[in-house]
């Protein structure tokens, strides 16, 4: 929260809701919105918190990295939705940075001593503790999966929202799909999110026969957006 009297992520004052969920197997998911500041009472406010909204919704992920709480709580689960996954890496790549120089003893003019310093890389957290709930991927934002690992990559689509690729969501996946594998597609789309969330598969093969679409139409190239779409899994490369 951006809000000065509540405690932020890393306080350990939140060591007690970690243990529950860690203990009860209950996967924390942190969906982007939350954490902005006031943007005031003008016309550009709007514009504001989209260009920066991203941001604060980030910081949970390196609080709770950097914070220690998964390395308190190895068996914790979170989850980043709704953010994409494409600035995952750099940012891993930033923190593995800085935990490098911490482990020297300095980072500039602050100073660091060994029990300060986590003992494993921060990307080692997120490869055992983190996922990415990635909502209506354009093909750029699907092709990140491979950078964060295709076992932490979790498609959705955002229903009901007005962004979302409804009522076009065949086709959102095959803009965002299309040439995969289809074994690599039932992970991206079903099993990866079956697994983190433990839903029940078999009771779910079904409702999927029924619902569709299958791999395979997913991974068809798709010929041309439809008209009238507005999600941003069709507006973006």
């Amino acid at each position: 929260p951006d809000d000065t009297d509540i405690a932020p992520l890393y306080d350990p004052a939140y060591d007690p809701l970690w243990a529950v969920c860690q203990d009860l197997d209950v996967t924390i998911n942190h969906h982007s919105g939350g954490g902005s500041p006031d943007y005031g009472p003008y016309s550009t406010a709007g514009v504001m918190w989209l260009v920066e909204t991203t941001f604060f919704s980030h910081r949970a992920l390196w609080q709770l990295i950097l914070g220690g709480v998964f390395e308190r709580f190895p068996d914790l689960r979170f989850v980043v939705t709704e953010q994409g996954c494409a600035w995952i890496p750099g940012v891993l790549a930033q923190l593995d940075g800085f935990h490098a120089q911490m482990k020297t003893g300095r980072v500039g003019e602050l100073k660091y001593t060994e029990d300060q310093v986590l003992p494993r890389r921060p990307s080692e957290y997120f490869a055992s503790n983190c996922f990415a709930g990635v909502s209506f991927p354009s093909p750029t934002e699907a092709a990140g999966r491979h950078k964060i690992g295709i076992d932490k990559f979790m498609w959705g689509m955002d229903y009901p929202h007005h962004e979302s690729t409804y009522p076009y969501t065949r086709e959102g996946l095959r803009r965002a799909f299309a040439g995969t594998d289809p074994a690599e597609i039932h992970e991206l789309v079903a099993g990866n999110a079956a697994r983190v969330y433990d839903f029940d598969v078999e009771m779910l093969v079904p409702v999927a026969a029924r619902v569709g679409p299958t791999v395979d139409e997913v991974a068809q190239p798709l010929a041309e957006i439809p008209e009238g779409a507005t999600s941003p899994g069709f507006l973006r490369p």
